[in-house]
């Protein structure tokens, strides 16, 4: 039966609204969907010819899976949303969409699914979730949800090598897929990678950015990302120790990168104290000062080049002491830096109070904090005091307290 051959009395105007709501709910539910639904009401010449078409008089609830096999029997079309479309209704496009997309949101699951049958590692099956969830594989097909997670294994076992850790993102990603921003932020790969080693590292579930992929022996490179120091008392005979010395005279902080700490590690007189801050304001501070005391800033999450300072100035000895903001994300660094070996200092419940009543004598508004602080294991009073306040004190308004006092200490020492 071609749409020229369909009863006038099925096209009435008066039906045509009854079959828009049918196509409304199976826009809604799906096209197989087969429930019931209440009869409008309908004028007398369109309750006659929807009853002719079921063989009796119309019910005020119609099961849809009896009125597709009537329109079945009628021929008008092939099942109901078909029969719908020919008689003047068809899906609308939003519909179609959803529809479409849910359909490669299946066939990329089921992809995923099949693509880490062979994975040994636990976390799978809960990597595999985070990557739906995440939503970059909605837009692939099965074939590239496949290649996808190809590139993500290709890398985990290319890292379970030794040797291969401790190369630079660009120059892995240049070897292993051919480009060197492969591993770019905000490529589908990096993205999956990057909640891969998440579940890969232990403790890896708070780490973001370059400090994750630091955490997994890749590197941006061994020269972007220098740590900042004020008057290291470097003792050597190196270049590096010679720059550090220069700069100090010339009242210049001074960038360390990797690659000079990797060829010219840095030795000082132990029992030196040495200031580690969280924000470079603090070093630049130092400098203008020419405090007498060593500075170095972790500028936020410590990147290598910073650990890797830091361990080498505990290997000499020396005694770090370390000082950040009083928020939630300050003091989850401050627990990473106590486990690093520093000494958490002007960090204490004490220290708090006391920025906070500065801040109120002040006529300063401190922003609040939404998020818990989390344990602090070198004063339990400090979590207490955070939660009960929540107002965060940024290292920037204590600058001028941390480093008098850094300074008198030194001075005594």
């Amino acid at each position: 039966m071609t749409d020229q051959d369909i009863p006038e009395s099925l096209l009435t105007p008066g039906l045509g609204e009854f079959w828009a709501l049918v196509r409304r709910r199976l826009d809604r539910n799906g096209p197989r969907w087969r429930g019931t639904i209440a009869l409008p009401e309908l004028d007398r010449a369109s309750d006659l010819s929807l009853g002719s078409l079921l063989g009796r008089k119309p019910p005020r609830r119609l099961d849809l899976a009896a009125l597709e096999t009537a329109l079945a029997r009628r021929n008008v079309g092939r099942d109901l949303s078909d029969a719908i479309t020919r008689l003047g209704h068809p899906p609308s496009a939003a519909a179609t969409e959803r529809r479409a997309a849910q359909a490669r949101a299946e066939v990329a699951r089921c992809a995923l699914a099949e693509a880490i049958e062979s994975w040994e590692e636990p976390w799978a099956s809960a990597w595999a979730a985070d990557v739906q969830r995440s939503g970059i594989i909605g837009s692939l097909d099965g074939e590239a949800v496949t290649r996808l997670t190809a590139d993500v294994r290709r890398l985990l076992d290319h890292l379970e090598e030794p040797a291969n850790q401790s190369a630079s993102r660009t120059q892995l990603a240049a070897a292993l897929f051919g480009s060197a921003h492969a591993l770019d932020r905000g490529r589908k790969l990096a993205t999956a990678t990057e909640s891969a080693l998440r579940h890969s590292i232990v403790g890896g579930t708070g780490l973001d950015g370059r400090e994750l992929w630091e955490a997994a022996g890749i590197l941006a490179d061994r020269v972007s990302a220098p740590v900042l120091t004020w008057a290291l008392p470097a003792a050597g005979s190196s270049p590096l120790d010679a720059q550090i010395r220069a700069a100090t005279l010339g009242a210049l902080p001074v960038h360390i990168t990797l690659v000079a700490l990797q060829q010219y590690p840095v030795d000082v007189s132990a029992g030196t104290p040495v200031l580690v801050v969280e924000n470079p304001r603090l070093v630049e501070a130092a400098a203008e000062r020419e405090l007498q005391g060593s500075v170095v800033t972790t500028n936020g999450n410590p990147t290598t080049a910073v650990w890797t300072l830091l361990d080498q100035l505990q290997r000499s000895g020396a005694r770090l002491l370390y000082h950040g903001d009083f928020d939630a994300a300050g003091l989850a660094i401050c627990r990473r830096m106590q486990a690093g070996g520093c000494e958490p200092w002007m960090m204490r419940a004490s220290d708090y109070e006391e920025a906070v009543e500065l801040a109120t004598q002040s006529g300063v508004r401190l922003e609040r904090e939404s998020r818990d602080c989390g344990p602090t294991p070198w004063d339990s009073e400090l979590q207490e005091a955070f939660e009960r306040n929540r107002l965060i004190v940024h290292e920037e308004f204590v600058l001028g307290r941390v480093l008098d006092r850094f300074g008198a200490r030194t001075l005594a020492d």
